[in-house]
Protein backbone atom coordinates (compact mmCIF):
# COMPACT_ATOMS: atom_id res chain seq x y z
CA UNK A 1 0.00 0.00 0.00
CA UNK A 2 0.75 3.18 -1.14
CA UNK A 3 0.50 6.70 0.34
CA UNK A 4 0.88 10.09 -1.44
CA UNK A 5 -2.18 12.50 -0.60
CA UNK A 6 -2.73 12.29 3.16
CA UNK A 7 0.62 11.81 4.61
CA UNK A 8 1.65 14.54 6.61
CA UNK A 9 5.33 14.08 6.23
CA UNK A 10 6.96 10.87 4.57
CA UNK A 11 10.32 11.37 7.22
CA UNK A 12 9.46 8.73 9.06
CA UNK A 13 9.43 5.97 6.26
CA UNK A 14 12.60 7.15 4.68
CA UNK A 15 15.22 9.17 6.90
CA UNK A 16 16.75 8.82 10.00
CA UNK A 17 18.74 11.59 12.28
CA UNK A 18 21.42 9.47 14.58
CA UNK A 19 22.32 11.91 16.95
CA UNK A 20 25.94 12.33 18.84
CA UNK A 21 24.63 10.73 22.01
CA UNK A 22 23.08 7.62 20.11
CA UNK A 23 19.46 8.69 19.91
CA UNK A 24 18.13 7.94 16.74
CA UNK A 25 15.01 10.50 15.76
CA UNK A 26 13.12 10.44 12.48
CA UNK A 27 14.80 13.60 11.33
CA UNK A 28 17.37 16.32 12.27
CA UNK A 29 14.50 18.31 14.02
CA UNK A 30 13.34 15.10 15.37
CA UNK A 31 11.98 15.90 19.06
CA UNK A 32 11.63 11.77 19.78
CA UNK A 33 13.88 9.63 20.28
CA UNK A 34 12.79 5.93 18.50
CA UNK A 35 15.63 4.58 20.61
CA UNK A 36 19.35 4.87 21.45
CA UNK A 37 22.14 2.55 19.38
CA UNK A 38 23.98 2.29 23.04
CA UNK A 39 21.64 0.08 23.99
CA UNK A 40 19.58 -1.06 20.93
CA UNK A 41 20.32 -2.03 17.05
CA UNK A 42 19.90 0.13 14.03
CA UNK A 43 16.98 -2.66 13.38
CA UNK A 44 15.59 -2.54 16.39
CA UNK A 45 14.92 1.42 15.79
CA UNK A 46 13.13 0.45 12.83
CA UNK A 47 10.69 -1.69 14.37
CA UNK A 48 10.30 0.35 17.39
CA UNK A 49 7.07 1.06 18.74
CA UNK A 50 7.63 5.05 18.95
CA UNK A 51 8.20 4.84 15.32
CA UNK A 52 5.21 3.13 14.37
CA UNK A 53 3.15 5.70 16.20
CA UNK A 54 4.97 8.81 14.81
CA UNK A 55 4.05 6.95 11.51
CA UNK A 56 0.47 6.22 12.20
CA UNK A 57 0.00 10.17 12.91
CA UNK A 58 1.48 11.11 9.63
CA UNK A 59 -1.21 9.17 8.48
CA UNK A 60 -4.18 10.96 9.45
CA UNK A 61 -2.74 13.48 7.63
CA UNK A 62 -1.78 15.38 11.16
CA UNK A 63 1.96 16.18 12.74
CA UNK A 64 2.98 14.19 15.76
CA UNK A 65 2.51 16.81 18.30
CA UNK A 66 5.71 15.64 20.21
CA UNK A 67 8.27 14.96 17.11
CA UNK A 68 6.95 17.84 14.96
CA UNK A 69 7.02 21.00 16.68
CA UNK A 70 9.27 22.55 15.17
CA UNK A 71 8.02 22.21 11.92
CA UNK A 72 4.85 23.21 13.71
CA UNK A 73 6.50 26.33 14.68
CA UNK A 74 8.03 27.17 11.57
CA UNK A 75 4.96 26.78 9.69
CA UNK A 76 3.00 29.12 11.98
CA UNK A 77 5.54 31.55 12.11
CA UNK A 78 6.60 31.84 8.23
CA UNK A 79 4.64 29.49 6.40
CA UNK A 80 7.10 27.59 5.74
CA UNK A 81 8.02 24.03 7.04
CA UNK A 82 10.82 23.60 4.93
CA UNK A 83 12.54 20.06 6.49
CA UNK A 84 8.80 18.71 5.75
CA UNK A 85 8.86 19.93 2.53
CA UNK A 86 12.12 18.30 1.41
CA UNK A 87 11.26 15.07 2.29
CA UNK A 88 7.48 15.30 0.74
CA UNK A 89 8.92 16.70 -1.96
CA UNK A 90 12.06 14.36 -3.21
CA UNK A 91 10.28 11.24 -1.53
CA UNK A 92 6.77 11.44 -1.81
CA UNK A 93 5.67 7.84 -1.99
CA UNK A 94 5.88 5.62 0.95
CA UNK A 95 4.92 1.93 1.52
CA UNK A 96 3.05 1.79 4.70
CA UNK A 97 4.28 -1.08 6.37
CA UNK A 98 7.90 -0.79 5.18
CA UNK A 99 10.87 1.39 5.60
CA UNK A 100 13.56 2.26 2.78
CA UNK A 101 16.25 4.30 4.05
CA UNK A 102 16.55 7.17 1.65
CA UNK A 103 18.34 9.90 3.86
CA UNK A 104 20.50 9.90 6.97
CA UNK A 105 22.27 12.29 9.42
CA UNK A 106 24.71 11.06 11.61
CA UNK A 107 26.55 12.91 14.26
CA UNK A 108 29.43 10.41 15.27
CA UNK A 109 30.36 12.63 18.16
CA UNK A 110 31.01 15.86 19.19
CA UNK A 111 34.34 15.98 18.47
CA UNK A 112 35.25 19.71 17.52
CA UNK A 113 38.84 22.11 16.83
CA UNK A 114 36.44 25.34 17.31
CA UNK A 115 34.48 26.98 20.47
CA UNK A 116 31.70 29.16 18.85
CA UNK A 117 30.57 31.65 21.15
CA UNK A 118 26.87 30.51 21.23
CA UNK A 119 27.85 26.77 20.87
CA UNK A 120 27.70 24.63 24.12
CA UNK A 121 28.96 20.90 25.33
CA UNK A 122 26.56 18.94 23.16
CA UNK A 123 27.94 19.85 19.69
CA UNK A 124 31.69 21.26 21.18
CA UNK A 125 34.38 19.02 22.76
CA UNK A 126 36.20 22.29 23.36
CA UNK A 127 33.37 23.62 25.59
CA UNK A 128 33.05 20.18 27.04
CA UNK A 129 36.73 20.87 27.94
CA UNK A 130 36.13 24.94 29.09
CA UNK A 131 32.48 23.79 31.31
CA UNK A 132 34.59 21.18 33.08
CA UNK A 133 32.80 18.49 31.86
CA UNK A 134 33.97 14.91 31.63
CA UNK A 135 34.81 14.38 27.94
CA UNK A 136 32.29 12.30 26.44
CA UNK A 137 34.23 9.50 24.12
CA UNK A 138 34.99 9.77 21.03
CA UNK A 139 34.64 6.34 20.09
CA UNK A 140 31.37 4.26 20.77
CA UNK A 141 31.17 0.42 21.16
CA UNK A 142 27.78 1.10 18.53
CA UNK A 143 29.60 2.98 15.90
CA UNK A 144 31.41 0.10 13.76
CA UNK A 145 28.02 -1.92 13.64
CA UNK A 146 26.27 1.54 12.78
CA UNK A 147 28.74 2.37 10.05
CA UNK A 148 28.44 -1.19 8.20
CA UNK A 149 24.60 -1.08 8.73
CA UNK A 150 24.73 2.33 6.67
CA UNK A 151 27.34 0.63 4.25
CA UNK A 152 25.19 -2.54 3.38
CA UNK A 153 22.45 0.10 2.64
CA UNK A 154 24.51 2.50 0.86
CA UNK A 155 22.95 1.50 -2.67
CA UNK A 156 19.54 2.96 -1.36
CA UNK A 157 21.01 6.36 0.05
CA UNK A 158 19.60 9.36 -2.12
CA UNK A 159 21.44 11.50 0.40
CA UNK A 160 23.57 11.78 3.29
CA UNK A 161 23.91 14.75 5.78
CA UNK A 162 27.66 15.08 8.06
CA UNK A 163 27.35 16.46 10.89
CA UNK A 164 29.87 17.06 14.02
CA UNK A 165 31.24 18.55 16.43
CA UNK A 166 33.47 18.96 13.36
CA UNK A 167 32.73 16.28 10.40
CA UNK A 168 35.71 16.64 8.40
CA UNK A 169 37.81 15.62 11.11
CA UNK A 170 35.68 12.36 11.59
CA UNK A 171 36.87 8.97 10.32
CA UNK A 172 33.47 7.15 9.87
CA UNK A 173 33.01 9.92 7.48
CA UNK A 174 36.34 8.92 5.49
CA UNK A 175 35.15 5.89 5.04
CA UNK A 176 31.75 6.83 4.07
CA UNK A 177 32.84 9.30 1.27
CA UNK A 178 35.19 6.23 -0.15
CA UNK A 179 32.39 3.90 -0.19
CA UNK A 180 28.99 5.86 -0.99
CA UNK A 181 27.16 5.37 -4.71
CA UNK A 182 28.24 8.37 -6.71
CA UNK A 183 24.40 9.42 -6.95
CA UNK A 184 24.50 9.87 -3.12
CA UNK A 185 24.46 13.24 -2.61
CA UNK A 186 26.83 14.41 0.17
CA UNK A 187 25.68 17.55 2.44
CA UNK A 188 28.76 18.61 4.85
CA UNK A 189 27.75 20.87 8.00
CA UNK A 190 31.50 22.35 8.52
CA UNK A 191 32.87 25.27 10.04
CA UNK A 192 35.63 24.61 7.70
CA UNK A 193 38.67 25.60 10.06
CA UNK A 194 41.27 22.76 8.79
CA UNK A 195 43.52 22.37 5.66
CA UNK A 196 40.98 21.27 3.19
CA UNK A 197 43.61 19.56 0.44
CA UNK A 198 45.31 18.00 3.06
CA UNK A 199 42.49 16.10 4.34
CA UNK A 200 42.98 12.36 4.59
CA UNK A 201 40.08 12.22 2.48
CA UNK A 202 41.01 14.39 -0.11
CA UNK A 203 41.42 12.05 -2.76
CA UNK A 204 37.80 10.41 -2.39
CA UNK A 205 36.36 13.86 -1.75
CA UNK A 206 37.88 14.73 -5.53
CA UNK A 207 36.12 12.14 -6.80
CA UNK A 208 32.80 13.92 -6.11
CA UNK A 209 31.00 15.81 -9.20
CA UNK A 210 29.46 19.62 -8.19
CA UNK A 211 25.90 18.18 -8.05
CA UNK A 212 26.76 15.23 -5.10
CA UNK A 213 28.49 17.49 -2.88
CA UNK A 214 27.13 20.50 -0.65
CA UNK A 215 28.82 22.44 1.45
CA UNK A 216 27.01 23.91 4.53
CA UNK A 217 29.52 26.67 6.35
CA UNK A 218 28.58 27.80 9.44
CA UNK A 219 29.40 31.50 9.22
CA UNK A 220 27.73 34.94 9.96
CA UNK A 221 31.17 37.38 10.55
CA UNK A 222 34.57 37.71 8.95
CA UNK A 223 37.81 38.47 9.63
CA UNK A 224 38.45 40.04 13.24
CA UNK A 225 34.85 39.21 14.09
CA UNK A 226 34.67 36.12 12.61
CA UNK A 227 37.77 34.68 14.20
CA UNK A 228 36.16 35.82 17.74
CA UNK A 229 32.75 34.65 17.22
CA UNK A 230 34.60 31.21 15.81
CA UNK A 231 36.96 30.97 18.76
CA UNK A 232 40.09 29.13 17.51
CA UNK A 233 39.16 29.42 14.03
CA UNK A 234 41.15 31.56 11.40
CA UNK A 235 39.70 33.63 9.24
CA UNK A 236 42.71 33.00 6.33
CA UNK A 237 42.21 29.59 6.06
CA UNK A 238 38.19 29.84 5.28
CA UNK A 239 39.19 32.30 2.39
CA UNK A 240 41.34 29.89 1.40
CA UNK A 241 39.38 26.92 1.58
CA UNK A 242 36.10 28.20 -0.17
CA UNK A 243 38.49 29.32 -2.65
CA UNK A 244 39.41 25.39 -2.62
CA UNK A 245 35.90 24.23 -2.60
CA UNK A 246 35.23 26.93 -5.85
CA UNK A 247 37.78 25.47 -7.92
CA UNK A 248 36.38 21.78 -7.65
CA UNK A 249 32.77 22.24 -7.01
CA UNK A 250 31.87 25.56 -8.02
CA UNK A 251 28.47 26.86 -6.75
CA UNK A 252 28.49 24.21 -3.83
CA UNK A 253 28.91 26.58 -0.95
CA UNK A 254 25.97 27.65 1.10
CA UNK A 255 26.62 29.51 4.32
CA UNK A 256 24.14 28.92 7.58
CA UNK A 257 24.23 32.29 9.10
CA UNK A 258 23.55 32.47 12.57
CA UNK A 259 21.34 35.85 13.75
CA UNK A 260 22.20 37.80 16.83
CA UNK A 261 23.31 40.78 18.37
CA UNK A 262 27.34 39.89 17.09
CA UNK A 263 25.98 39.44 13.13
CA UNK A 264 22.94 41.75 13.30
CA UNK A 265 24.50 45.26 12.75
CA UNK A 266 27.37 44.45 9.99
CA UNK A 267 25.34 42.32 8.10
CA UNK A 268 25.10 44.07 4.86
CA UNK A 269 29.38 44.13 5.05
CA UNK A 270 29.14 40.64 5.55
CA UNK A 271 27.06 39.77 2.66
CA UNK A 272 29.14 41.86 1.01
CA UNK A 273 32.13 39.87 1.47
CA UNK A 274 30.28 36.43 0.57
CA UNK A 275 29.81 37.44 -2.62
CA UNK A 276 32.96 38.31 -2.97
CA UNK A 277 33.81 35.19 -2.40
CA UNK A 278 31.50 33.67 -4.85
CA UNK A 279 28.96 32.63 -1.87
CA UNK A 280 25.07 33.43 -2.92
CA UNK A 281 23.43 30.41 -1.09
CA UNK A 282 22.72 31.98 2.41
CA UNK A 283 20.53 30.76 5.27
CA UNK A 284 20.16 32.46 8.36
CA UNK A 285 18.95 31.21 12.29
CA UNK A 286 18.34 32.90 14.49
CA UNK A 287 20.47 32.37 17.80
CA UNK A 288 19.12 30.13 19.63
CA UNK A 289 19.81 29.00 24.03
CA UNK A 290 22.10 32.54 24.19
CA UNK A 291 19.20 35.41 25.76
CA UNK A 292 21.62 37.73 26.02
CA UNK A 293 22.35 37.70 22.82
CA UNK A 294 19.24 37.18 20.99
CA UNK A 295 18.24 40.32 19.39
CA UNK A 296 14.59 39.96 19.72
CA UNK A 297 14.94 40.12 23.86
CA UNK A 298 16.14 43.79 22.92
CA UNK A 299 14.24 46.62 22.77
CA UNK A 300 12.14 47.55 20.47
CA UNK A 301 14.17 50.51 18.93
CA UNK A 302 16.64 48.35 18.82
CA UNK A 303 15.04 45.60 16.77
CA UNK A 304 13.82 48.46 14.47
CA UNK A 305 17.25 49.26 14.23
CA UNK A 306 18.37 45.48 12.99
CA UNK A 307 15.48 45.40 10.67
CA UNK A 308 16.72 48.04 8.81
CA UNK A 309 19.89 46.70 8.49
CA UNK A 310 18.41 43.35 6.99
CA UNK A 311 16.28 44.63 4.76
CA UNK A 312 19.57 46.43 3.24
CA UNK A 313 21.55 43.44 3.16
CA UNK A 314 18.35 41.72 1.76
CA UNK A 315 18.08 44.33 -1.00
CA UNK A 316 21.79 44.42 -1.56
CA UNK A 317 22.20 40.80 -1.87
CA UNK A 318 19.42 40.98 -4.61
CA UNK A 319 20.62 44.11 -6.16
CA UNK A 320 23.98 42.31 -6.90
CA UNK A 321 22.64 39.12 -8.33
CA UNK A 322 21.31 38.65 -12.39
CA UNK A 323 17.83 38.96 -12.40
CA UNK A 324 16.88 35.42 -13.57
CA UNK A 325 19.11 34.46 -10.26
CA UNK A 326 16.96 35.83 -7.92
CA UNK A 327 14.35 32.97 -7.37
CA UNK A 328 17.17 30.78 -7.23
CA UNK A 329 19.60 32.15 -4.22
CA UNK A 330 17.04 34.33 -1.81
CA UNK A 331 18.48 34.86 1.58
CA UNK A 332 16.35 32.02 3.18
CA UNK A 333 14.97 33.14 6.68
CA UNK A 334 14.88 36.68 6.55
CA UNK A 335 11.13 37.32 5.57
CA UNK A 336 10.43 35.56 8.97
CA UNK A 337 13.08 37.78 10.94
CA UNK A 338 11.87 40.73 9.80
CA UNK A 339 8.72 39.96 10.86
CA UNK A 340 9.49 39.35 14.28
CA UNK A 341 11.66 42.50 14.53
CA UNK A 342 8.85 44.55 13.44
CA UNK A 343 6.37 42.94 15.29
CA UNK A 344 8.50 43.27 18.73
CA UNK A 345 6.97 45.08 21.61
CA UNK A 346 7.08 42.95 24.15
CA UNK A 347 9.21 44.23 27.42
CA UNK A 348 12.29 43.87 27.21
CA UNK A 349 14.07 40.51 28.51
CA UNK A 350 17.78 41.49 29.06
CA UNK A 351 19.35 44.34 31.11
CA UNK A 352 22.81 45.95 30.06
CA UNK A 353 24.24 44.07 33.14
CA UNK A 354 23.22 40.62 31.92
CA UNK A 355 24.29 41.63 28.22
CA UNK A 356 27.80 43.10 29.42
CA UNK A 357 28.22 39.63 31.81
CA UNK A 358 27.57 37.71 28.68
CA UNK A 359 30.13 39.63 26.50
CA UNK A 360 32.75 38.91 29.44
CA UNK A 361 32.39 35.49 29.72
CA UNK A 362 33.09 35.76 25.75
CA UNK A 363 36.12 37.67 25.93
CA UNK A 364 37.78 35.58 28.27
CA UNK A 365 38.72 33.14 25.24
CA UNK A 366 39.67 35.67 23.02
CA UNK A 367 42.80 38.14 22.72
CA UNK A 368 40.42 40.91 21.19
CA UNK A 369 37.58 42.24 23.13
CA UNK A 370 34.34 42.74 22.07
CA UNK A 371 33.94 46.18 22.48
CA UNK A 372 36.87 46.82 20.53
CA UNK A 373 35.36 44.57 17.30
CA UNK A 374 31.68 45.55 17.90
CA UNK A 375 31.43 49.54 19.47
CA UNK A 376 28.22 50.07 17.42
CA UNK A 377 26.58 47.27 19.34
CA UNK A 378 28.19 48.26 22.32
CA UNK A 379 26.93 52.16 21.98
CA UNK A 380 23.25 50.85 21.39
CA UNK A 381 23.16 48.53 24.63
CA UNK A 382 24.69 51.58 26.55
CA UNK A 383 21.84 53.92 25.06
CA UNK A 384 18.89 51.96 25.27
CA UNK A 385 19.65 48.73 27.40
Amino acid sequence: MTATQKVYCTAPWTGLTVREDGHVRTCCAGKISLGNLNQISMDDVIKSDSLKQIQQRMLSGEPDLKNCQDCINNQSQSGLATLKQHYNLFYPEIIVDQFELKTLTVFWNNACNIGCVYCGPTFSSVWENRDGIKRSSVSKNYQDDLLNWILDRSHQLNEIMLVGGEPMLMKQNYKLLERLSPQCKITVITNLNYNLPKLPCISDLLKKSRESMSWNVSLENTGAKFNYVRNGADWNQIEENIRYINQHWNDSISVNFVYGMFSAFDIVDTIKTLHRLGIKKINIFPINDNQSMNVFNMPEIICQKAAEQLELAQQWHLENLHPEDRNFYPMQGVDSLLDQLKQSTKKTEITLDMFLAQVNAYDRYNHQKFRDLWPNVIDLVDKYL
